[in-house]
């Protein structure tokens, strides 16, 4: 479907859900196809969109990220390799997707009114490969204030 013709307000909800817990918690705890309530910053990576898509990273609410060059406190972590491994740990993917389960093909800053930094609650499923890799296949957001 052409992106013009993708309304995001369907997408967009007007209160947030209730029962969100964060990406460290939902990685823990969660199984393939279960639903989902996470609640995080966008972020977590040098560049957290997935360009042209309804994709983006979610990362921890109780992480914050720094600049490289500074030191780092617990809670802490930089977008370089030496904190790669903590990143995967408390960041996730969200992927924004239809009702028949295809991925929007519509850059979620565009479709949803977000940036980076937002502390947004989104709804969805999780979703397990066979590596255990966790994603969220998110069907609404709400956006902090």
């Amino acid at each position: 479907m052409p992106s013009a013709q993708i309304d995001g307000a369907k997408y967009l909800l007007p209160d947030e859900p209730e029962g969100a817990m964060g990406v460290i918690e939902a990685r823990q705890l969660s199984e393939d196809g279960q639903e989902l309530v996470l609640v995080g910053r966008i972020g977590g990576a040098a560049n957290p969109w997935v360009e042209g898509r309804a994709a983006f990273t979610l990362l921890d609410p109780s992480m914050l990220v720094v600049d490289p060059e500074e030191e780092m406190a617990d809670g802490q972590l930089c977008t370089d390799d030496c904190c790669a491994t903590e990143r995967l740990e408390c960041t996730t993917i969200v992927k924004f997707v239809d009702a028949s389960g295809a991925l929007v093909a519509i850059d979620a800053r565009k479709l949803l009114g977000v940036s980076e930094d937002d502390m947004v609650v989104v709804k969805g499923t999780a979703k397990r490969d066979k590596s255990g890799n966790f994603q969220l296949l998110a069907t609404g957001l709400h956006i902090r204030n």
